[in-house]
């Protein structure tokens, strides 16, 4: 383990980082220890130190005056309540750790000046958390990390430059992205693999992983083991790595899990059946808050289409009914499965400021086995492989309520 570097004394408390024992990797797990210390006659608390309570990272990069990278909390535009908040008596101690994995993969390899510096932070109730009596938010010293480029892309020549340039290809979509990939051999592969773990991260990041996302999947040979490797080196975005990895063994024709089978093998005999359909039903709400309103289409078996929507501001709200024909209702049920409706999860731990949460519900049958409910960020709907189904149910709402703005503007 390596030294504390310790901040100067901000009246009760005292702030410190462990250096790393030696080299990290861009894009591999990158956390450092922070420390607090009471150094005070009395009982203070600290927030960021509570492991069960949810917290948020604000790393800001290098600036003229202050020509390091600044960590702190935040959450300090929310009021917590006292579970977020540690007791620290005096001359106690407590430890947590910052996971910056997913911000030093962007900033890519170099020798980084990083210190963390406490923000104050709010209460609810009669909770007085500590602030610093200064005013001013102490900070531990500085600690250089040393980043070195991810061992699987050096080895294939991927330096920092073609980093950028294939970053850029996945976020806009470049026609030639594949053989831009293919040119770097199995070191392509493990390129799109690892960015499949940005899918974790807000707005552009979100976009390149969903991207690498698809083009891991059109890639073929050695996708598989990409994403192995990259699951051993990048545990902090394991839940997107192995979702990858399942959706990946479906696309190829994989059998589904025991505990999926029941409702892929109900969902194929719908689609080859159509007096089985009796009870099926399809719910789909694609909206539901003050800023954008409410709409929801819900579909029986026998094609019969509800649209239910409220424009915002407006306190009632408005039914249209229709039937969908024969073909229209097996390309639906064709798209649960295309999308393996069955795998969708959630995987961002946040939403974007004002970001929806569609919510789709699906009954196959009578009984637990047979039904799926999945509620996606609206990014994830739009970006993952769930994006041909969002967009046909959002189609069979706006054809009934064309008055109603749709959930999200429509693409370029």
């Amino acid at each position: 383990m390596g030294e504390v570097r310790w901040g100067p004394p901000a009246g009760a408390l005292r702030f410190g980082l462990r250096e790393p024992s030696g080299e990290l990797e861009a894009g591999g797990t990158v956390a450092l220890e922070l420390l607090v210390r009471n150094q005070g006659g009395a009982p203070v608390r600290v927030f960021g130190f509570q492991q069960s309570y949810p917290r948020t990272l604000r790393v800001s990069p290098p600036k003229a005056h202050r020509p390091w990278i600044r960590v702190s909390f935040g959450d300090v535009n929310v009021l917590h309540g006292p579970d977020a908040f540690t007791t620290l008596g005096p001359g106690e101690e407590a430890s947590t750790f910052l996971d910056l994995s997913f911000a030093f993969d962007r900033r890519g390899a170099g020798r980084w000046p990083v210190a963390f510096a406490y923000d104050a932070v709010r209460a609810g109730g009669r909770v007085v958390p500590w602030s610093a009596p200064s005013g001013e938010a102490p900070r531990t010293e500085i600690v250089e990390l040393i980043v070195t480029a991810p061992r699987a892309l050096a080895v294939a020549g991927i330096d920092a430059a073609a980093e950028a340039e294939l970053d850029a290809a996945l976020l806009g979509n470049a026609p030639d992205l594949i053989a831009r990939l293919r040119r770097y051999g199995d070191g392509g592969v493990a390129f799109a693999a690892r960015r499949v773990a940005r899918v974790l991260g807000p707005g552009a990041e979100s976009t390149v992983g969903w991207r690498a996302f698809d083009a891991l999947a059109r890639l073929g040979d050695g996708a598989e083991e990409a994403l192995a490797d990259a699951r051993t080196g990048m545990p902090h975005a394991d839940a997107a790595l192995r979702y990858a990895d399942e959706w990946l063994k479906h696309r190829r024709g994989a059998e589904p899990s025991a505990a999926h089978l029941p409702f892929v093998t109900r969902l194929d005999a719908l689609i080859r059946q159509p007096d089985q359909r009796g009870n099926f039903l399809l719910s789909w709400t694609s909206v539901d808050s003050p800023i954008h309103g409410w709409k929801r289409v819900q579909i029986l078996g026998n094609g019969e289409r509800t649209v239910a929507s409220r424009a915002p501001g407006d306190v009632t709200s408005h039914t249209r009914r229709a039937v969908l024909g024969a073909v229209r209702m097996r390309a639906l049920l064709e798209s649960l499965r295309a999308c393996a409706v069955w795998l969708l999860r959630p995987l961002r731990e946040r939403a974007l400021p004002d970001e929806p949460r569609p919510e789709l519900e699906v009954q196959l049958a009578l009984g637990v086995p047979f039904s799926r409910t999945v509620r996606l960020w609206n990014g994830e709907w739009r970006l993952g492989p769930s994006a041909p189904l969002a967009d046909l149910l959002d189609q069979l709402g706006e054809e009934a309520t064309p008055s109603v703005p749709p959930s999200m503007p429509p693409r370029g």
